[in-house]
């Protein structure tokens, strides 16, 4: 709050000198103007105005001292907490899956059982007397890895990986897993957690940096690798958790590519706009997608969704669209709320996603968003 003051103050102080420079330039050819030099009117109004700053601008100075040093003499005995702070660390991220509280679960948790959700709307939670299929997967935004072990391996590869990991009886849901992330930072980090994999597991695993809204701009290598492993598997799936949004200009190049080029089962976590959102609420929401990156043709209602799924060949009994916003958005807000609470003590915080953390609890208050589950079968 004090940054944003801050700010405005700045702009509010250039406006004023602006003010009092052209004032004080149209006194000196003014016939109101004294032998002394004193402005005029608008030179006045000016620089009443550059007073009201500065003495603002002084109570802002002010206060953020005795802010900080407040902040110092409660925090001086903790900061040393940081150093018992483990690394490497999990490093999922979605916007997980809170059904139980959230002080009893972490966001490591919440973003495996988020995955286990979907999993299990598309009926891959159990193999359980089934006849074994060779299964693939595309995974459209993997992150930084901790989903491609979650999928691919039996048990945890690092140590942080323990401390989310669950028992399964068969955690390798997929035989051929192909990872697709736009950022380049998080295929590195991924990378080199699924090699510490392959090396020991000699999977089929395989990472690229690419755009996955776009396929023909796809390269070879990545053409190939799917290629490969469509021609050896019996049913492919295309995934999309909590990624699909934020495709620009929108998700439905990938998923017309997945029924058409691929012959795929599509799902993912996504969101969709409540059918009784009002006008105002639509305008802000069009604002604040345009600061998540995420295009607003990405947002229609569940409705419309499945109609589009339906337009791209998936039949209507195939699709399913499960709203789980309650176990999403709210508890999302308030995990955030008590973690900022948590990270203080030591002298941190959550930064730039306590701007998230209220965007989640307005739409987890008032239902303008909805987080849904899609499952679109070939």
């Amino acid at each position: 709050m004090w940054d944003r003051l801050f700010f405005g103050y700045t702009i509010f102080t250039g406006f004023a000198l602006s003010g009092v420079i052209q004032a004080y330039i149209r006194s000196l050819g003014s016939h109101e103007s004294t032998s002394s030099g004193k402005l005029g009117m608008d030179g006045q109004r000016s620089m009443q105005i550059f007073g009201v700053w500065l003495a603002a601008a002084f109570y802002w100075i002010m206060k953020r001292t005795q802010r900080k040093e407040k902040e110092k003499a409660s925090i001086y005995g903790l900061q040393h907490g940081r150093l018992h702070l483990q690394v490497p660390t999990a490093m999922w991220m979605n916007m997980g899956y809170w059904k139980s509280p959230p002080a009893s679960k972490t966001l490591s948790e919440a973003c495996r059982d988020l995955l286990k959700v979907v999993l299990a709307e598309a009926g891959l939670s159990n193999d359980e007397g089934q006849t074994q299929r060779r299964r693939f997967l595309l995974d459209l935004g993997f992150g930084c890895g901790d989903q491609t072990i979650y999928l691919m391996s039996k048990e945890p590869i690092r140590a942080c990986d323990k401390d989310w990991w669950d028992e399964r009886e068969r955690c390798a849901t997929f035989d051929h897993y192909i990872g697709i992330t736009k950022g380049e930072s998080q295929a590195r980090f991924a990378s080199e957690r699924v090699e510490e994999f392959k090396h020991n597991k000699g999977s089929t695993i395989s990472l690229f940096c690419a755009d996955a809204s776009k396929p023909t701009s796809w390269n070879e290598g990545l053409k190939n690798s799917i290629r490969l492993a469509r021609a050896s598997s019996d049913e492919r799936w295309v995934l999309a958790l909590d990624t699909a949004y934020h495709f620009s200009p929108s998700r439905w190049p990938i998923i017309e590519h997945a029924y058409s080029e691929l012959e795929a089962n599509y799902m993912g976590f996504d969101l969709c706009l409540s059918p009784t959102a009002t006008w105002t609420q639509k305008t802000m929401l069009r604002l604040l997608t345009a600061l998540m990156g995420a295009p607003w043709a990405n947002f229609s209602t569940p409705q419309e969704y499945r109609s589009k799924l339906e337009h791209v060949g998936y039949k209507s009994e195939a699709i399913t669209i499960t709203d789980i916003s309650e176990h999403v958005f709210a508890p999302l807000a308030l995990f955030l709320t008590e973690q900022d609470s948590r990270l203080k003590m030591v002298g941190l915080g959550i930064g730039r996603f306590g701007v998230a953390k209220t965007m989640f609890s307005w739409w987890g208050r008032t239902g303008v968003m909805r987080g849904v589950i899609v499952v679109a079968k070939k």
